[in-house]
């Protein structure tokens, strides 16, 4: 790479935005993967958001990584309100987000990154590729579209996998950040429905990759169970017509009834239905600024995005 070519892509700074809780093994690894990367020169900087590990995480990267920015909060504040505090934190042009049990094995993460922001002016989200690092393929829930096949090709789509992702500060500002009621999941496509609305374009690039290990660390068996099926009832109310926040209740509900049956945990189901039901009015008083107008479904459906008619 040239001198020139060094100089143009450095303009752009990367703030590397870790939430975690309780996994001070493998957020360790994590930052030892990116300081490599990440030098004190140029303006990147890891921004670290424990959200109340009792482990001794905070004290472990203070320790070792004393480069890396430490926000501590005394409590589990939930996923998207740890990735919003780093984001306010944030000095950079854009904000890469990345979860504790991820690893960056690419020597040329952070100048893929930062090229595709420089090059790509139409780039407002970027999804990585997502690979599961026993199987070296990408799972079929991380590939940001309906067609899985295209895991090795670039296109746009109207979501993206928060494990892994680089958002413009500017757009993650004016898109409002994360929505913290949710707590756990689908927190980006709830993103990706107002981003969009606003104008952003949201883009899959298989070339920025990284491996996510998926740990079960600390984290109860239930609680996929539980906020991924009541969040889903929550997000379509909030931006789809009415027609098909039937059908995608209809669609989850059977999905996640199943689910809860093989696991044997019925209960979380009727008490994620309970809470989802419960949160309605809350987003229908949302609604009102949030639906998503048919310009913008039309969009959605032009790149195939997660609408159920």
């Amino acid at each position: 790479m040239s001198y020139a070519n060094t100089l143009r892509e450095a303009m752009v700074r990367l703030s590397i935005i870790i939430v975690t809780l309780n996994r001070c093994h493998e957020v360790s690894a994590l930052l030892a993967d990116l300081e490599s990367q990440v030098g004190q020169e140029g303006g990147d900087e890891i921004i670290v958001v424990d959200n109340g590990s009792t482990d001794g995480t905070a004290r472990a990267i203070h320790e070792q990584f004393p480069r890396a920015r430490l926000i501590c909060h005394e409590t589990n504040r939930g996923a998207p309100a740890g990735r919003n505090a780093g984001a306010r934190a944030a000095g950079g042009d854009v904000l890469v987000f990345l979860d504790d049990d991820t690893r960056v094995e690419d020597p040329e993460f952070t100048v893929r990154v930062r090229r595709v922001f420089k090059d790509e002016s139409e780039a407002g989200v970027v999804a990585f590729r997502i690979v599961d690092p026993v199987t070296g393929t990408s799972r079929s829930f991380e590939i940001p579209s309906r067609h899985k096949e295209r895991v090795d090709e670039p296109f746009e789509t109207s979501y993206f996998i928060a494990a892994g992702c680089a958002v413009r500060k500017a757009v993650h500002d004016d898109t409002g950040g994360m929505d913290e009621a949710l707590f756990y999941g689908f927190e980006e496509l709830d993103f990706g429905y107002r981003a969009v609305a606003r104008g952003h374009r949201i883009f899959y690039r298989p070339d920025i990759w990284i491996l996510h290990g998926l740990s079960s660390s600390g984290r109860p068996g239930w609680r996929a169970l539980y906020y991924f099926y009541r969040n889903k009832i929550w997000v379509s109310a909030r931006y789809l017509p009415w027609r098909m926040v039937a059908s995608q209740i209809a669609v989850w509900s059977a999905f996640f009834l199943l689910r809860s049956l093989r696991a044997g945990r019925p209960d979380v189901f009727v008490r994620a239905l309970a809470a989802g039901l419960a949160g309605v009015p809350r987003r229908h008083r949302l609604r009102r600024r949030d639906r998503l107008s048919r310009e913008t479904l039309d969009r959605l459906r032009r790149i195939e995005g997660r609408l159920y008619t």
